[in-house]
């Protein structure tokens, strides 16, 4: 071999000899990284706690079943029943050691308890959907409860004999189902309604009007009835409704006697005048059933020489409504800012 092949040789032995030493190190660095980040994997996870962290709070965990797993506080709030608002709920979770039949719930007699605290009780087992009313009967099985007392409701006002009250069904419960209870919002009741109790005020309205005869002392039948026929208004409940002519099946406001009576349409009947009446937080797309509604009134006092008044019998003009809509638009938005829907599931829970 010439001295130029031997060096060319020796040249690509050291360059191969180089590399395999390179990657070598390489690879030594690479595990030492891997093992370094694998050691502050096993400090954070809680299966390799040694001490050094913080132990979480023993409060946001309860047993959910036999083998003991815990369920954290946060993951029963990412998974409540769609209408359970908690800012507006005082919510707890009562989670059984091992399941039980609803039978021994329905048998407590709890019904009075659920109708005058408009209380909502809910059932699972394991991590199914959330049962409720009639879809719970005596062979149900469940090992998880959830109630919830509404601090808004239209129907109720919140006071130490309802928290009283409350925590008694929850007592009753508790004596004859092992269950470990855990407060999932608004534990301070009375004090949490108070807090909202302007809120609630502010939106808890019902916009009426009255329409009577301008010269007559009643409604002419027949021209009463034939406006009455008119495709949007439907009875519903005994009460005439009118109902939203872009989506069907859903009510906008309600027709009514002077006495807030339904109304009856009859040959013999002497109508003196009629209530129009809209829930402003239970009705759904609220401004533009308030829009349907004005159309429809000034329709009925042409048609029928009507004229509509206040509660105090004066008349209301543009300005008023003009007013209305104005005030209408401030609870909506209020509601809005409070993620609160006007004629959602949750409004409806409330006000409806």
């Amino acid at each position: 071999m010439s001295d130029i092949q031997i060096a060319l040789l020796i040249l690509g032995l050291t360059i191969i000899l180089f590399m395999i030493i390179f990657n070598w190190i390489q690879l030594k660095k690479t595990r030492a990284k891997q093992k370094k980040t694998e050691s502050m994997h096993r400090q954070k996870d809680p299966l390799f706690d040694n001490g050094s962290n913080n132990p979480p709070e023993l409060d946001d965990y309860i047993v959910h079943d036999p083998i003991n797993q815990p369920v954290s506080k946060e993951f029963l709030k990412k998974n409540l029943p769609d209408e359970i608002n908690m800012d507006f709920e005082s919510v707890v979770s009562l989670t059984l050691n091992k399941t039980s039949e609803a039978g021994v719930l329905l048998n407590l007699n709890l019904t009075s308890y659920l109708q005058d605290l408009r209380l909502s009780l809910y059932l699972r087992k394991d991590n199914d959907l959330w049962a409720t009313g009639e879809a719970i009967d005596e062979s149900f099985t469940f090992d998880q409860i959830l109630l919830s007392l509404p601090l808004i409701s239209r129907k109720l006002d919140i006071t130490e004999d309802v928290k009283k009250n409350f925590l008694d069904f929850i007592e009753k419960i508790r004596e004859h189902l092992e269950v470990n209870q855990i407060w999932l919002s608004n534990e301070d009741i009375v004090e949490r309604a108070d807090e909202l109790r302007t809120f609630k005020t502010l939106i808890n309205k019902n916009f009426l009007v009255k329409i009577q005869p301008k010269t007559d002392s009643s409604f002419h039948f027949g021209a009463f009835q034939d406006f009455f026929n008119k495709a949007n208004i439907r009875v519903y409940k005994d009460f005439h409704w009118y109902f939203d002519p872009k989506v069907d099946g859903q009510k906008m406001f309600k027709i009514m006697n002077l006495n807030r009576q339904p109304l009856r349409i009859e040959s013999d009947a002497f109508i003196q005048g009629i209530i129009v009446s809209l829930d402003i937080p239970a009705t759904s797309n609220s401004l533009e059933a308030f829009e349907e509604m004005v159309n429809l009134m000034n329709e009925f006092c042409i048609k029928l020489n009507a004229v509509m008044v206040d509660g105090r019998n004066k008349e209301i003009d543009s300005v008023y409504v003009a007013s209305i809509k104005n005030h209408m638009n401030q609870i909506v938005k209020e509601m809005e800012k409070h993620n609160l829907t006007p004629g959602s599931q949750q409004a409806q829970k409330y006000f409806a």
